[in-house]
């Protein structure tokens, strides 16, 4: 596993997130970052005053993937975020040891696995072709919707209904 670690425009952001999302690669952090590189110092004017910025707001996306899905997801960062201009960012991948995915305990290739994609709508269609109705109200209530959509479902009954 890798973790890929990108600092980039905040503005290139919603270019990147969609075309990760079409791989099936969403699984991600976002941080706002403040900090700068080569144009570090740079004179703006902000109501016809002059002024030095030292640091530049920045986003940072960390995704940890597969090492086969490392050069798809870096090609994709840098198609969306470049624009040929300094203060584009930067790529840092590492190596990750090991990953646990705390809800289900499952560690590894696995944790970081996408599973289902749950979307808190009125109804929800499974891989099983099941309508799970969702409440408008009530985070009991859609926990229970979530937990009947899990994989390793055990038995909702468990769950207080309020």
């Amino acid at each position: 596993m890798k973790k890929i670690e990108a600092v980039i425009r905040p503005e290139r952001f919603p270019a990147i997130s969609a075309a990760l999302q079409e791989i099936e690669k969403s699984g991600m952090t976002v941080s706002e970052v403040r900090g700068h590189g080569s144009e570090a110092g740079a004179v703006q004017i902000w109501r016809g005053r002059q002024y030095k910025v030292d640091l530049h707001q920045k986003l940072k996306l960390e995704i940890v993937v597969h090492d086969a899905d490392v050069d798809q997801v870096v090609n994709m960062i840098i198609d969306g975020a470049q624009t040929g201009a300094n203060g584009d960012g930067k790529i840092f991948i590492s190596h990750v040891e090991s990953a646990i995915r705390i809800r289900t305990g499952e560690a590894g290739d696995r944790a970081i696995a996408n599973g289902r994609v749950v979307k808190l709508s009125s109804k929800e269609e499974t891989k099983n072709n099941e309508v799970v109705e969702i409440p408008e109200k009530g985070i009991a209530n859609k926990n229970v919707a979530y937990s009947k959509l899990q994989k390793d479902s055990h038995d909702v009954n468990n769950y207080a209904q309020p």
